[in-house]
């Protein structure tokens, strides 16, 4: 049983998510992957409330698996085409979840025919320069698996996604400007080293608004909680190797590409150093840990929506062990 928040700390969290969006002038696309109906129906009443027509996508992860599961590949291939309309339409999309769907012990085909279905769908937002907003829905399952009670993970979860969007950019702004002069730096973890080059791309200010500033420098994604710093690297610059929180291991060859294990052949899209002041402890939930103050996050995979030029069926963001950003002989650290 979902039990609510109060309300107050409820509305709070609902126009933080939507303040995130504040480009959005006629229609709304909100994926509904949480199954949280209390939280979703909020969002949809507020969204109302501005003045914003909505498609709504209510496809929990559970009824994700489950549609999988029972309909053809044939269906499954036309998941786009069914939402063709309303992808040319919609100025924003929210989805509500951020949670990876189990879909193990699937037909490998009927899941390959609903990813590339859904990827048809996202490369067109992409194209469309759609902003974009993840947020972190807490739900009892999430929880068990976390081994946290459904209220105090509500708490940790609900206090991170409320942090003021000024607030995430004052404790940016001096990460900004030690990284601005910088071309080439190390990524430095518990074994290993690898070094990176950033040849003058932006770096760019996840503060969980989507703004018109922020879609003109490719930056269309946010992420909630938010509070972060972020930028493209040269995809075929990166050398050397990364050992991540679950102990295995990213080795790079000569042309930036990993070289073995589930990624290779993939290349390092961006790199981020989180920002957030309300995530303190690491719970095993990856966009909540890659926000956590002094945290690092890499993500492989495609990044040609933020400026880059990496092509790839994938976008998945990894946690080193023990990271450290050097910049010459400065370490770059989150007060």
């Amino acid at each position: 049983m979902i039990v609510p928040p109060n309300s107050v700390e409820l509305s709070g969290v609902v126009r933080r998510i939507i303040d995130a969006i504040p480009t959005a002038r006629t229609c709304v696309l909100v994926r509904d992957r949480c199954g949280r109906a209390e939280l979703v129906d909020a969002v949809l009443a507020e969204l109302h409330r501005r003045g914003l027509e909505t498609v709504v996508e209510r496809v929990s992860n559970a009824q994700l698996r489950e549609v999988i599961a029972n309909r053809s590949v044939v269906e499954l291939a036309a998941w786009d085409t069914e939402r063709a309309a309303d992808t040319e339409r919609v100025e924003a999309l929210i989805t509500l979840g951020g949670w990876p769907a189990d879909l193990a012990g699937l037909p490998a085909a009927s899941v390959a025919a609903w990813a590339q279905a859904v990827g048809r769908v996202e490369a067109v937002l992409e194209s469309r320069r759609i902003s974009t907003v993840a947020v972190a829905v807490p739900s009892p399952s999430i929880a068990d698996s976390l081994g946290i009670s459904s209220a105090e993970l509500d708490r940790r979860v609900f206090a991170a996604i409320t942090v003021p969007a000024g607030d995430l950019r004052a404790h940016t702004a001096p990460v900004v400007s030690t990284l601005e002069s910088a071309d080439t730096f190390e990524l430095l973890t518990a074994g290993g080293a690898a070094r990176l080059r950033r040849a003058g791309r932006p770096l760019l200010v996840d503060d969980g608004v989507v703004d018109g500033d922020d879609i003109a420098l490719g930056a269309i994604v946010s992420n909630l909680p938010a509070g972060s710093v972020y930028w493209t690297v040269l995809e075929d610059a990166t050398r050397g190797t990364i050992v991540l929180d679950d102990g295995s291991v990213l080795v790079f060859d000569d042309h930036g590409r990993v070289t073995a294990g589930p990624y290779a052949g993939e290349r390092i899209g961006h790199i981020g150093l989180a920002t957030n002041p309300r995530v303190t402890d690491t719970i095993g939930w990856t966009i909540v840990d890659e926000h956590r103050a002094g945290a690092v996050f890499v993500s492989l995979g495609e990044n040609r929506y933020m400026g880059g030029s990496n092509a790839s069926d994938i976008n998945v963001d990894l946690l080193p062990s023990q990271p450290i950003i050097r910049v010459g002989p400065i370490d770059v650290t989150v007060t």
